[in-house]
C-alpha cells in the first residue's frame, strides 16, 4: 500500500484549483477517473484491515467501494453546499473524490463492512484466515 504525504495532498489540491495543466504526465495518461486523491487512515488489526475516510456532507449512496482483483477502489462525490448570498471565499473541495489501495494482504473481500456515521466512512475489511495473525504458545517440555 502506497503511503501518501501531506504534499501529495496539497499537490492534488493545486491540480483541482489550476486544472490540467500542473498535472504530471503519467498522471494526465492514467485512467484513474478525474477527481481529488480522498486522504484515508488505515490501520491494520490481528483480524482486520481498517480504513476510514472523511466526506463530509456526502450520502452513504454518494459513495461507490469496490475490489478490481486485489485493489480497493473508492469513489464518491462530496456536494456543493447550499448557501444564502454570493460566496467570498471558497476553499474546501467540492465534487469527486477518489482513491485505489492496491491490498498487499490476503483480505476476505466477501466479509468486508462499511459504516457511514457522521461524515466518516469506517470501512473494516476481515484479513484472510491465512493472512491472520497468530501467536503459538510456548510449553515447558
Amino acid at each position: 500500500m502506497r503511503e501518501y504525504t501531506p504534499f501529495d495532498v496539497w499537490q492534488e489540491m493545486l491540480n483541482q484549483m489550476f486544472g490540467p495543466s500542473l498535472r504530471s504526465r503519467a498522471e494526465a495518461s492514467s485512467s484513474q477517473p478525474r477527481g481529488a486523491m480522498l486522504p484515508v487512515d488505515v490501520w491494520l488489526t490481528d483480524d482486520a484491515l481498517i480504513l476510514e475516510a472523511n466526506l463530509p456532507g456526502a450520502n452513504p449512496e454518494d459513495v461507490d467501494i469496490t475490489f478490481e482483483g486485489d485493489t480497493l477502489v473508492i469513489n464518491a462525490t462530496l456536494p456543493e453546499p447550499e448557501v444564502d448570498g454570493k460566496s467570498i471565499i471558497r476553499e474546501r473541495y467540492h465534487g469527486p473524490v477518489h482513491r485505489a489501495l492496491n491490498l498487499d494482504i490476503p483480505v476476505d473481500q466477501e466479509k468486508a463492512e462499511a459504516v457511514f456515521k457522521n461524515g466518516v466512512l469506517r470501512l473494516t475489511i476481515p484479513r484472510a484466515d491465512k493472512a491472520r495473525t497468530r501467536k503459538i504458545q510456548v510449553k515447558a517440555g
